[in-house]
């Protein structure tokens, strides 16, 4: 008898922890003044983006490229380890964690799936030992440029990199668990989906 294989993906902001990550990443980074600044000139083309008429891709990478662009990726490295140490880590679910954990125990392959870059990610996989697919940024003679490699990880974008990793066909159990219409494909690819299932 074929043995059951499980496949358990996990959306990050507001699904694992209480709240987003990317605005507290950039004040952390950059300090307040820095961050209120570039948001107040952007302003205008996020609330274009959040109506729909301009890819949150495009949006993102306008801010990316008045931050992050110049970065060693030492520097970024260094950055979201004491991001994660000093702020993320407080910020999971204790209920989030214990889910991770129960399916690793069970012997099922574990990833985070989520529309945040990979590089302040990894802190979190690599402490509870689970993949990471995450918004890849580019990095160019060694520094990022601020850039998104592919598509930015959210809808369908997140069903296609899961299937870059995974075998989903090969798997009779699927869990998706997120929190928004971002994770909503993500789900439905799932045959035991979780909407907005901790607390």
């Amino acid at each position: 008898m074929e043995q059951k294989k499980t496949l358990a993906l996990f959306d990050f902001d507001k699904t694992i922890t209480d709240r987003d990550s990317f605005l507290p990443f950039m004040l952390f980074a950059f300090g307040y003044l820095w961050t209120i600044w570039i948001f107040i000139v952007f302003f205008p083309m996020g609330l274009i983006c959040f109506a729909g008429f301009i890819p949150r891709k495009k949006f993102k990478e306008m801010i990316f490229r008045h931050t992050i662009k110049g970065w060693t990726k030492e520097k970024f490295h260094d950055v979201a380890l004491d991001f994660y140490q000093k702020k993320m880590r407080s910020w999971v679910r204790k209920s989030a964690a214990d889910e991770i954990k129960k399916h690793l125990e069970n012997g099922a392959d574990v990833s985070l799936v989520s529309a945040s870059p990979e590089d302040w990610l990894w802190p979190f996989t690599d402490e509870y030992g689970i993949n990471l697919i995450g918004t890849r940024l580019e990095i160019k003679d060694g520094v990022y440029t601020g850039n998104i490699v592919g598509g930015n990880c959210r809808k369908a974008e997140k069903v296609k990199r899961v299937k870059e990793v995974y075998d989903v066909e090969s798997y009779s159990d699927i869990y998706a668990y997120g929190d928004s219409r971002g994770d909503k494909e993500m789900l439905e690819m799932s045959n035991h989906p979780h909407f907005r299932f901790f607390n």
